[in-house]
């Protein structure tokens, strides 16, 4: 079973897509690999997320049949929080319309874990569901209260950078967050994720600038 470390990387790759495709474009499929490469690759095939989809689905109904069993087992909460989380990912890609609720349930299991310990991992995973199911106020309020509990976490200011950048369009705040992952961790396993990002997005404002005050850039348009 994959560690918890490698299941926060790769929930951080995932979220970053969302991100990726404002910035650069829907060519930006795979740019967040675990290699960055100019050279986008081949997104998975559909028969690939429905084998995925329905293995993770077969692993949630295991997973309910043991908590109708034993409900008090915070262990067993953890990893059907987990689990729906996983479902929620894949459905995007295969079942659209199932994504959201599968988020909102693990959100409840999460939100259960957390009434009984405090960790992280569980905090960090509940306000990215959170963002994707759309309840927004939970979603920030948690990225908060995760980097107040853990300051040097840097996934937490990784996902909530992007949070603040695609639902509150607050892009100098995100780069801000970005920065201070980027300096707590400079060779840690998302630093060149966010450098790409602090780049693409310092980009995407100076475009907007040049936007919003053509005249700028253009001397002769300025008055002597």
């Amino acid at each position: 079973m994959p560690s918890k470390q490698n299941e926060q990387k790769i929930k951080a790759i995932v979220i970053t897509i969302l991100l990726a495709i404002v910035l650069v474009g829907a060519g930006a499929y795979g740019y967040f690999s675990e290699t960055p490469s100019s050279t986008p690759s081949a997104p998975p095939s559909s028969s690939s997320n429905n084998s995925d989809y329905h293995s993770i689905k077969n692993q949630v109904n295991l997973l309910n049949q043991k908590l109708s069993s034993n409900p008090n087992d915070i262990s067993l909460q953890q990893d059907l929080g987990n689990a729906y989380y996983d479902l929620a990912t894949i459905a995007r890609k295969v079942a659209p319309n199932e994504a959201r609720e599968d988020y909102i349930q693990a959100i409840k299991y999460y939100q259960n874990v957390l009434n009984t310990k405090q960790d992280i991992n569980v905090l960090t995973d509940m306000a990215t569901a959170a963002f994707y199911s759309g309840q927004n106020d939970l979603a920030e309020k948690s990225y908060k209260q995760a980097l107040k509990e853990s300051p040097d976490f840097t996934q937490a200011y990784f996902n909530y950078g992007v949070f603040l950048s695609t639902i509150k369009k607050d892009d100098s705040t995100a780069i801000s967050v970005w920065q201070t992952a980027l300096e707590k961790e400079p060779n840690g396993p998302n630093a060149d994720r966010l450098k790409q990002l602090i780049t693409q997005t310092k980009d995407k404002l100076a475009s907007q600038q040049k936007t919003d005050n053509p005249s700028a850039d253009n001397p002769s348009n300025k008055t002597p």
